[in-house]
């Protein structure tokens, strides 16, 4: 019997230190969990050099954001959109860090100020780069012949003319995946 007890103790205190992380969000029969919010809006705040604002707007603006990079990633593994090699992800990083700190200790401080990993960092702008492509893949092929022309900037048209008529596609697709997936927002992860 003591034996018992002792196990039960030990299976409760091992289940005590495991940290319970709450569904926030789910797509489809994909969940969202709390954890992967907050990362995002730190990761959005950090990317954008904003201060680092939790609050429940922006909990939910980073859950919104999470759907709609979950559809992505559904429609990329559908149709087999290639992933960026994980090798490019130093590259991609180094490119960053170097365009966007003048030193390795004053990107580590703001990592530090962000409560980030490089490795977060890295995963997050892998993903950027992973979700461009598809977009120019994707959607690309949808602008008619003069505006893709345009976007090649053969006809010297701006690159953000171009990113713009991209965009209109990759909307439309998103609101019509978001009205075809069984999204839900859990309220207790928003207050």
């Amino acid at each position: 019997m003591r034996h018992l007890l002792l196990v039960l103790a030990l299976g409760f205190a091992a289940a005590a230190q495991n940290v319970i992380d709450r569904v926030a969000v789910v797509v489809g029969n994909q969940v969202i969990t709390e954890s992967e919010v907050v990362l995002e809006a730190r990761l959005t705040a950090f990317l954008n050099r904003q201060p680092l604002d939790l609050g429940p707007a922006q909990r939910r603006a980073a859950a919104e954001r999470l759907v709609d990079q979950q559809l992505i990633r559904n429609e990329m593994q559908v149709g087999g959109y290639p992933m960026p090699a994980q090798a490019e992800g130093d590259a991609i990083l180094r490119q960053y860090r170097q365009g966007n700190y003048t030193s390795l200790p004053a990107f580590r401080a703001a990592l530090a100020q962000y409560e980030l990993t490089e490795d977060e960092v890295k995963g997050r702008l892998l993903w950027q780069a992973a979700a461009l492509r598809f977009t120019e893949q994707r959607f690309r092929m949808s602008m008619p012949a003069a505006a893709a022309q345009s976007a090649g900037g053969s006809s010297g048209g701006s690159i953000d003319a171009s990113a713009d008529r991209v965009e209109d596609p990759m909307d439309a697709w998103l609101k019509q995946a978001r009205a075809g997936t069984r999204i839900q927002f859990k309220k207790g992860a928003f207050q």
